[in-house]
């Protein structure tokens, strides 16, 4: 007999009073009986994980007046209980807006369907202001997006995601205009080095926020200079819809932020488990969670990509039209760019209408750049910029510039960020062995495609060796290791950099085993491009030092750096550097060190790694090399 039936009975024969308690045990007794607090969907709706130690769940959700039940947080069948028992709660005076089918719409609809609810049992009431919302986003389509890393701001090293929502009844309307879902950490105005350790520990309380998509475009694209991935997803409006009631139900909910594990890529992918619980995107992701890491977790389910489409930066669109000029046509838009040359100078007009047009279009674009990223004041510059578009405006028939080409390989399709290596090697005249793994992320030598040029994130990569003992010894201890080498030009006066927190194995002569320092390092200065494939650097390095003597023993060292990078194929790159450095210890002494590395990629996650060095860490000189063969997963 179904439940719609044994309701009605159940109505007939209790007293009026008595009706909704009769209800609500027929109610809990069919939950109950189909474990329905274990179903997928529930589970998804109360964004409940499983916990790392036992068998037990845990709500991501952290303010217990969210939950109807004392322990809802950990108990997914008494928070459907007392849910149900909410939902069948009469109708107070009060505002109509806290009844539980409004503040928990989700909750309410799939329950109703799941129970098969009879609409006469329990009516629908009206909810004016979730209906509203709901109305103003009209969700129809969904898009993963995924910002490329930005390594000058430590909340988004490793990239970042967010989710875009399309209205059904304005298909043609820009996707600028689009609703977008994120998901961030209430930082309190803090950044920097003390933002990433305070994130690491859980130090603040993230929180889901609705946005225009494009005031995020503006953000990511336009002043942080970052590529930008879209990747539609094959999800049913109907699915779609019930996320975006389960967003309105945890809307300002506190969920705890940590930097590598509940951060917006992982609370996003639990807001995607309410439209496609099936799909159980979070499994993977127990310990930490890698922005790309979840994009290909959403990726590579079978089905559930739709199609993508790249969105390149405005600094690359720029980039790619100054490429696309001659030198003296790249000198009149930096001249025009800087209010050097009036739009109206006879060397402008010299030009053909197609050449002038596009000067007068990266002029432009490059001084609107400027005006974004604060390089300069806007009230200065308006009148210049307005000059050009008028300018521009007065060549017609000029077709729109090329757009930007996509990459051939996508973020998602990169190497995997954790690594295993292992290999073989010799120090002076002593033989190792060597294994290496690393949780996260990219390095310089990794498979390049789909990662940014010059841009490398190292974090807990540890390296131990075996001489002539079956004990092994940590030869270094990467805690986190930053480097980005992003070449000058005429448009970009960028800034390379490196920093490194770690333990490095330092030997006197290459016999010995060696003291274990720990260093606090970091390096400044130029890099300059050579072609597409190559870009030669020069830093400033400096470094706090610390071993078992200290402060006895080493302090800090200084000295200057330079190398190359450059990768002749896709498969292969070089990289060839030199390092000299005064150290602070005793007294003074100087070490250097001459390295040649290569990399070559086997596979999409699979590479070999082989480095022949010169070293001297203030005593005797020793050669060293190893082959390491590495596996990303």
């Amino acid at each position: 007999m179904g439940l719609t039936v044994a309701l009605l009975l159940a109505s007939l024969v209790a007293r009026a009073d008595d009706a909704p308690s009769a209800l609500l045990a027929a109610l809990i007794e069919r939950a109950r009986a189909e474990n329905i607090a274990a179903d997928p969907q529930w589970l998804a709706l109360g964004y409940w994980q499983d916990d790392l130690v036992g068998k037990g769940v845990t709500s991501l959700l952290d303010d217990p007046a969210f939950f109807f039940a004392a322990d809802g947080k950990t108990d997914p069948a008494a928070e459907l209980e007392a849910t149900l028992a909410a939902l069948l709660a009469p109708k107070s005076d009060d505002n109509p807006e806290r009844l539980a089918q409004c503040t928990r719409p989700a909750r309410w609809q799939w329950l109703k369907q799941r129970l098969a609810i009879d609409p006469g049992t329990i009516p629908e009431q009206p909810c004016p202001r979730f209906e509203a919302w709901m109305a103003a986003i009209d969700p129809a389509r969904v898009t993963l997006i995924f910002p490329a890393a930005y390594l000058n701001n430590p909340s988004s090293m490793f990239g970042h995601t967010l989710i875009r929502i399309d209205p059904s009844q304005r298909p043609d309307a820009p996707p600028l205009n689009a609703t977008t879902v994120h998901f961030a950490a209430d930082n309190q105005g803090e950044s920097g080095a003390f933002f990433a350790f305070k994130g690491l520990a859980g130090g603040y309380r993230g929180y889901f926020s609705v946005l225009r998509y494009y005031e995020k475009v503006t953000q990511y694209s336009d002043i942080e200079n970052r590529d930008i991935w879209e990747y539609e997803l094959n999800i049913a409006p109907e699915n779609i819809r019930l996320m975006m009631a389960s967003l309105w139900e945890v809307d300002m909910q506190p969920i705890d932020y940590y930097f590598l594990s509940t951060n917006c890529s992982y609370v996003l992918l639990s807001l995607l488990n309410v439209a496609r619980p099936d799909l159980r995107l979070t499994e993977d992701f127990k310990v930490y969670a890698i922005p790309v890491d979840t994009v290909r977790a959403v990726v590579d389910k079978p089905g559930l990509l739709r199609g993508t489409t790249f969105r390149a930066s405005q600094r690359t669109r720029i980039g790619e039209r100054f490429r696309q000029l001659d030198t003296d046509e790249q000198a009149l838009a930096l001249a025009l760019s800087e209010g050097e040359l009036r739009p109206d100078d006879p060397s402008l007009a010299a030009l053909e209408p197609v050449r002038r047009a596009r000067v007068l279009e990266l002029a432009q674009a490059y001084l609107q750049y400027r005006i974004e990223t604060g390089g300069i004041e806007r009230a200065e510059t308006a009148p210049r910029a307005l000059a050009l578009l008028r300018a521009r405006a007065r060549i017609e028939r000029i077709p729109p510039a090329p757009a930007v080409a996509e990459p051939p390989i996508r973020p998602d399709q990169g190497h995997h960020s954790a690594r295993l290596a292992g290999g073989v090697g010799m120090t002076g005249d002593r033989p190792f062995t060597e294994l290496a793994l690393r949780p996260a992320y990219h390095d310089l030598l990794d498979p390049l495609g789909g990662y940014v040029p010059g841009a490398a994130i190292d974090f807990l990569d540890m390296h131990i060796r075996w001489y002539d003992s079956p004990v092994p010894e940590l030869e270094t201890a990467t805690l986190i290791g930053v480097e980005s080498l992003t070449p000058r030009d005429e448009l970009f006066r960028a800034l390379s950099w490196r920093a490194r927190f770690g333990f490095d194995r330092w030997r006197d002569r290459a016999a010995q085993p060696g003291d274990l320092v720990f260093s606090a390092a970091g390096g400044a200065g130029p890099t300059w491009s050579l072609g597409d494939a190559a870009r030669v650097y020069m830093l400033a390095d400096a470094a706090l030092l610390a071993d078992q003597h200290w402060p006895d023993g080493r302090l800090f060292a200084v000295g200057p750096s330079a190398g190359l990078l450059w990768s002749p194929t896709p498969w292969w790159t070089i990289r060839p550097e030199g390092r000299y450095m005064l150290i602070v210890e005793d007294g003074a002494g100087e070490g250097f060190e001459l390295s040649l590395q290569q990399g070559f990629t086997l596979a999409r996650d699979l590479s070999l790694r082989l480095r022949v060095a010169g070293e001297n860490d203030g005593g005797d000189t020793y050669a060293e090399w190893s082959a390491m063969l590495s596996w990303s997963f």
